[in-house]
C-alpha cells in the first residue's frame, strides 16, 4: 500500500507542475472607428505553453507547464496574415497576472501603414516649416546687422544639425503616436486628436497647452503630498486624486507624443521639460528619470543623459540587470564625449555583470550580453581604432545573435543583420572583398527577409547593404581591370572584371530604386544617400566608357544638391574622361565659384584637379 501510495503522490505532483499557471486572454481588432472588436484566427505562441488560437468571441487560454503568476511572458509570436500586433509596449510587458485577462490587440496593417503615411506627410511638413521659419529669422536678424556672419553661419549650421536629428527620430515618434489607443480618450481630447490626424498639429499642441496638463499633474502630485500626511482621514479622496494622476500621466504621455510629431526646437524643448520635470519630482521612480535620460541622449544632450542614468544607476544598487544596463548606457554616453577611460570603465562593468547574470540564466540574459558585446565592438573599432579588438566583441555578438536568432528568428533577426552588416563594412575597410562579401551577403538575405515582412521600416538598411555591395564590386571589378592590363593575355582577369562591374551596377540600381523611394516619402533626410548614389553610378559607367549615363547620373546628383562643389568636381573628371577639356574646365571654374577653400579639403588635391595640372589646363 505505501508503494502504490507514493506512486500516486508522485503522479500528481508530476501534474502540478505541468500546469502551474493559466492566462486567459482576449485578442481584438482595432479598427478605423477606433473601436475594439473580438478577432478570431489569431495564432498566439508564448514560450512554455502549447501555442492557441483565438476563438470567434477572440477568447485564448494560455496553460503554462512551468511559470507561475508574476512571471514575464516571452513571446514567440502572435500572428494573422493582415495584421500585426496594436499594443506594442504592453504586449512586451506582459506578465501571467492570476484572475486577470490579457488584452492583445491587433490591427490591419494597411490601416495602419496609411495612418502613418498620414502622420508622417503632416509632420514632415511641419518640421519643414518650422526649420524654414526658424533660418529665415537669422536670415533677417543678420540682415539688420544684428548677427555677424560667423554667428550667423555658426547658428545657421546648430539648426540643421538639429533639424536633421530631430528627422532622425520622427520614424520612430510616428509609430508611437500611431499606437495610441483612441478607444476610450475623452471627448475634449478626441477632437485635439482629430486635429492631428488631420495634419493641424500646431493647433493641437496649443489645444493641450489650453488643458494645461503638466499644471494640472503638478497639482496633483502636490494634493498627493498633502494627503498623505492624513491618509487615514481622506484616504477616498487620496484615491481619486492617484487615479487623476494614472489619467494626466496618460494625457501627458499623449501631450508628449504631439510635441514630438510637431517638431521645431520649442516643442522639442517642451518635451525636454515635462520629462525632466517627472523625473526630477521622484527620483525614485527609476521608470521616470530613465525616461528622460534616454530622451536627452537621443537628442545629443550627453551631459544631461550622463546626470540623469547616474541617478538611475546609483537607484539600482539591488537590482543587477537594471545596474548592467545603465553602466551600458553610461559607456555610449562617454563614448559620445570623447571620454574613452570612462567610457571603457561603464562598459567593461556592464559585460562583467551581464557575464555573471548570463552565467546564472544564459535564456534570460544572453540578448543583454550580445547588446553590451556589440556596443564594445562599435566603441572600440570605431572611437579608439582598436580594430581587432572591435572584431573580437562583434564576434562575440554574432555569436550570441545567432544562437538568439536560432531560437527565436522573428525577435532576432534585425539584431543579426545589423551584426553581419558591421563585420562586412569592417571588412571592407581593410579590403578583405571574400570575408566582406560573405558577411553583407548574410545581411543581405536577413534584410531582405525583414523588407518583406515590413517595407517601411526596413527599406533604408536594405538600400545601405545594397548601396556597399555595389562599391565593393566595383572596387573588385577597378582591381581585376587593373590586374588585366598587367596580364593582357589572360582573359580570365578581364571576364572577372566584367562579371564585377555587372554585379556593382546590379546592387547599385537596386539601391536606387529603394532611395528613391525614401526620397519621396522623406526628401530632407534621404536627399544626400540619394545623390551618393548617382554620384557613385556615374563613377561606375564612366569607367566603363558609357558617357551618356555617367553624365546622367551626376546631373541628377548636382540637381538634387545644386549648391554642393565636390558633384561639379566629379561632373569635370567625367567630362575630361570623355575628353571634353573645355566643358571639364568650366567645372573646375564652377567649382572655385561655390568653394573657394574647395582644395583645402582634400591633401595633393583630388583626382579632376590633379589631372587638370598635369594636362596644362590650369595653372594652379
Amino acid at each position: 500500500m505505501k508503494r502504490v501510495f507514493l506512486s500516486l503522490l508522485i503522479l500528481a505532483t508530476a501534474l502540478t507542475a505541468m500546469a502551474q499557471a493559466t492566462q486567459p486572454c482576449v485578442v481584438k481588432q482595432y479598427n478605423q472607428k477606433q473601436q475594439k472588436t473580438p478577432l478570431a484566427g489569431v495564432q498566439v505562441e508564448v514560450r512554455d505553453a502549447q501555442s492557441a488560437t483565438s476563438a470567434a468571441n477572440g477568447a485564448v487560454t494560455l496553460q503554462f507547464a512551468t511559470l507561475k503568476p508574476g512571471d514575464r511572458v516571452t513571446v514567440r509570436r502572435i500572428t494573422k496574415p493582415g495584421y500585426e500586433i496594436f499594443n506594442k509596449a504592453a504586449i512586451d510587458q506582459w506578465t501571467i497576472t492570476r484572475g486577470a485577462t490579457s488584452e492583445i490587440v491587433l490591427v490591419q496593417s494597411s490601416y495602419f501603414a496609411q495612418l502613418k503615411g498620414k502622420l508622417t506627410q503632416s509632420s514632415t511638413d511641419n518640421y519643414k516649416k518650422k526649420y524654414e521659419q526658424a533660418k529665415a529669422e537669422l536670415a533677417q536678424l543678420q540682415k539688420a546687422g544684428k548677427l555677424k556672419e560667423a554667428e550667423y553661419r555658426q547658428q545657421l549650421n546648430d539648426l540643421e544639425d538639429q533639424y536633421d536629428n530631430a528627422l532622425k527620430n520622427l520614424d520612430n515618434y510616428i509609430d508611437q503616436f500611431a499606437r495610441i489607443d483612441l478607444s476610450e480618450v475623452s471627448a475634449e481630447e478626441q477632437r485635439i486628436l482629430d486635429m492631428v490626424e488631420a495634419g493641424q498639429i500646431d493647433e493641437a499642441v496649443k489645444a493641450y497647452e489650453a488643458l494645461d496638463i503638466s499644471g494640472k499633474l503638478r497639482q496633483a502630485r502636490e494634493n498627493i503630498k498633502a494627503l498623505s500626511e492624513a491618509e487615514s482621514r481622506i484616504k477616498e479622496e487620496k484615491v481619486q486624486q492617484e487615479q487623476a494622476i494614472k489619467d494626466l500621466k496618460e494625457k501627458q504621455q499623449r501631450e508628449i507624443a504631439t510635441l514630438k510629431l510637431a517638431g521645431g526646437k520649442e516643442n522639442y524643448d517642451k518635451v525636454a521639460q515635462i520629462l525632466k520635470e517627472n523625473a526630477l519630482a521622484d527620483t525614485t521612480d527609476i521608470d521616470a528619470v530613465w525616461e528622460y535620460a534616454d530622451f536627452a541622449y537621443k537628442q545629443i544632450d550627453f551631459k544631461e543623459a550622463e546626470r540623469f542614468y547616474l541617478i538611475c544607476l546609483n537607484g539600482s544598487k539591488d537590482n543587477l540587470p537594471k545596474q548592467a544596463k545603465f553602466q551600458n548606457n553610461l559607456g555610449n554616453v562617454y563614448s559620445a564625449l570623447h571620454d574613452h577611460d570612462k567610457a571603457e570603465e561603464y562598459f567593461e562593468q556592464a559585460e562583467d555583470n551581464y557575464m555573471q547574470l548570463f552565467g546564472q540564466n544564459p535564456d534570460a540574459f544572453r540578448a543583454g550580453l550580445a547588446a553590451i558585446q556589440y556596443d564594445l565592438g562599435s566603441f572600440y573599432y570605431y572611437g579608439c581604432q582598436l580594430f581587432d579588438l572591435g572584431f573580437k566583441y562583434y564576434y562575440r555578438a554574432l555569436e550570441n545573435y545567432t544562437e538568439l536568432f536560432r531560437q527565436n528568428p522573428d525577435a532576432y533577426r534585425a539584431d543579426l543583420a545589423r551584426t553581419q552588416l558591421l563585420l562586412g563594412g569592417g571588412y571592407f575597410n581593410f579590403f578583405h572583398y571574400d570575408e566582406a562579401e560573405e558577411y553583407l551577403l548574410k545581411a543581405q538575405e536577413n534584410y531582405t527577409e525583414l523588407f518583406r515582412q515590413n517595407p517601411d521600416a526596413y527599406r533604408a538598411d536594405l538600400a545601405l547593404i545594397q548601396e556597399n555591395l555595389g562599391i565593393m564590386c566595383f572596387n573588385l571589378h577597378n582591381e581585376y581591370n587593373r590586374t588585366a592590363e598587367y596580364y593582357a593575355e589572360v582573359e580570365e582577369y578581364h571576364a572577372k572584371a566584367e562579371e564585377y562591374h555587372a554585379k556593382a551596377e546590379e546592387y547599385m540600381l537596386m539601391a536606387l530604386d529603394n532611395y528613391t523611394q525614401l526620397f519621396r516619402q522623406n526628401p530632407d533626410v534621404y536627399r544626400a544617400s540619394l545623390t551618393n548614389l548617382h554620384n557613385q553610378l556615374a563613377n561606375l559607367y564612366a569607367h566603363q566608357n558609357n558617357f551618356a549615363k555617367a553624365l546622367e547620373n551626376i546631373d541628377r546628383a548636382i540637381e538634387l544638391m545644386p549648391e554642393n562643389a565636390n558633384y561639379y568636381d566629379s561632373k569635370g573628371e567625367i567630362l575630361l574622361m570623355k575628353g571634353d577639356e573645355q566643358e571639364a574646365i568650366k567645372m573646375w571654374q564652377k567649382v572655385l565659384e561655390l568653394d573657394l577653400d574647395f582644395l583645402k579639403k582634400y591633401e595633393g588635391g583630388t583626382d579632376f584637379y590633379k589631372q587638370l595640372k598635369k594636362k596644362g589646363l590650369i595653372t594652379e
